[in-house]
């Protein structure tokens, strides 16, 4: 009988045995590969499982769902709850927007898969992103923009995260593909609804670039915040004509005058002396043309462009980008990190759009956070500058970006333009002393930033600030 209790045993170890190398191996191939596997070109299941899988959906900061799911016909279809200040961050289908960028996290792709998930749900399942976007401030600042175009863009100055991007004009990203008439009408749209301006939209930036010329020229040791300046209505330097805003020049001024006055000649001839080898070396350092590193898809993000100082026109091409003109053309995200470079008494940082992704459990698979770019001025240099931008707010261009109780630093400008009337650009951040919010605005055509974009700063760093 013991025999053959021990018999059976051996037999039975033989099934269990199949059984746990089975169990073994489906483990392997279904958790340890299935990464790899997924990403596999020559899968056909991971061709399927976009149209198979229940996809993610995208919330704001403050939990608003911002591009939502839901079911038709046994198909999942997009929605966008917000549509107007949204749409150019969800985009108007699959493959613009934010959604090629976050592909793999929306339907649970490469590093965002999670076979259990899949085991649960009986389907793939993708997974849910956050934004850092505020949509209370995304929403003022698309209704601030409206009628016009252009663009805003909010940062935290304290850790980076961008906390508005809104373009104007926008649209409904419901009806651009219902038809193949409504797209062509909003493809060749004269507005470019299409285009998302605080990334995409490149502009001369007129005197707020100051900021850049005032802190180089600073940290190189060139001038001090008292340093005079003779500003006559027109002069010529190195031969550039530069006309002063003030049809009469300023005389003698300070360079804190210039900059809170935003006087040409002053800034021509501060970048005369910086030089253009002295001059780029501060554009690459405050990373003034690089391409924002956001999760859009491919050709979406756009560099900046600078001058070329070369030949018998170098030192000409130099002196009016210095104060902001000439052939140099910079996006409005450009201008919003260069302030947030003065916010950070001369660190620079690479602002991030996504706070977090989770599954639709709830376990967070990844956090985002800004990244540290270096020193750009030294911390004495930023800090002039920043006292600069207060005496612009108190008492010159940039009256209208003060805030009730709070301390603001801003630049104002109006960049000329070939195209007709200037653009009119703003950026600041507050408190002065302790700052938590940058705030960039530029309105196309519109003249004067001190009159039309300040007011918008203004606005959407109150709501920001709580004020």
């Amino acid at each position: 009988m013991r025999e053959l209790s021990r018999a059976i045993r051996k037999l039975a170890m033989v099934p269990l045995a199949g059984f746990l190398a089975l169990c073994l191996l489906c483990g392997w191939w279904q958790v340890v590969r299935a990464v790899r596997l997924q990403a596999d070109p020559n899968n056909k299941r991971t061709l399927e499982r976009p149209r198979r899988v229940i996809p993610g959906e995208v919330y704001s900061s403050d939990g608003e769902l911002v591009l939502g799911a839901q079911e038709e016909h046994g198909k999942w279809v997009r929605t966008y709850p917000i549509a107007e200040a949204f749409c150019h961050l969800t985009g108007y289908n699959d493959r613009s927007g934010l959604t090629p960028g976050l592909l793999d996290a929306l339907t649970g792709q490469g590093c965002y898969a999670d076979p259990w998930d899949d085991l649960t749900y009986g389907r793939p399942v993708g997974c849910d992103v956050v934004l850092t976007i505020n949509a209370r401030a995304q929403r003022l600042a698309t209704r601030l923009l409206r009628g016009q175009r252009g663009a805003v863009i909010a940062l935290d100055a304290q850790t980076g995260a961008i906390l508005c991007m809104a373009s104007a004009p926008t649209y409904d990203p419901r009806n651009v593909t219902q038809s193949t008439e409504l797209f062509e009408v909003f493809r060749n749209d004269p507005a470019s609804p299409e285009l998302f301006r605080p990334i995409q939209g490149l502009y001369p930036p007129g005197s707020v670039l100051t900021i850049l010329t005032a802190a180089a020229t600073l940290d190189a040791g060139i001038v001090k915040p008292d340093t005079n300046f003779t500003c006559g209505s027109v002069e010529w330097i190195a031969g550039s004509q530069v006309r002063c805003r003030h049809s009469n020049g300023y005389g003698q001024l300070s360079l804190t005058r210039a900059l809170a006055d935003s006087c040409n000649i002053a800034f021509a001839k501060l970048g005369q002396q910086l030089g253009p080898k002295r001059f780029a070396d501060y554009v690459a350092r405050f990373h003034l043309l690089d391409a924002p590193k956001l999760p859009f898809g491919e050709g979406v993000v756009q560099a900046g462009r600078m001058a070329e100082f070369v030949g018998d026109n170098a030192e000409a091409e130099l002196v009016q980008t210095a104060f902001g003109q000439g052939k140099t053309l910079v996006t409005p995200y450009a201008i919003a990190v260069l302030t947030l470079a003065i916010a950070r008494e001369g660190r620079q940082l690479a602002p991030y759009l996504i706070e977090e992704v989770h599954t639709k459990r709830g376990k967070v698979l990844k956090r985002g956070g800004a990244t540290s770019l270096g020193q750009a001025v030294s911390r004495q240099a930023a800090s002039d500058v920043a006292g600069m931008m207060v005496e612009c707010v108190e008492t010159g261009t940039g009256g209208r970006l003060a805030v009730q109780e709070v301390s603001v630093a801003g630049k104002t400008g109006s960049a000329q333009n070939p195209q007709g009337v200037p653009h009119a650009w703003a950026t600041a951040f507050a408190p002065a002393q302790s700052p938590r919010v940058v705030v960039t605005v530029i309105v196309e055509n519109a003249g004067a930033g001190g009159v039309v974009a300040a007011p918008i700063v203004q606005q959407v760093m109150a709501l920001l600030l709580n004020k």
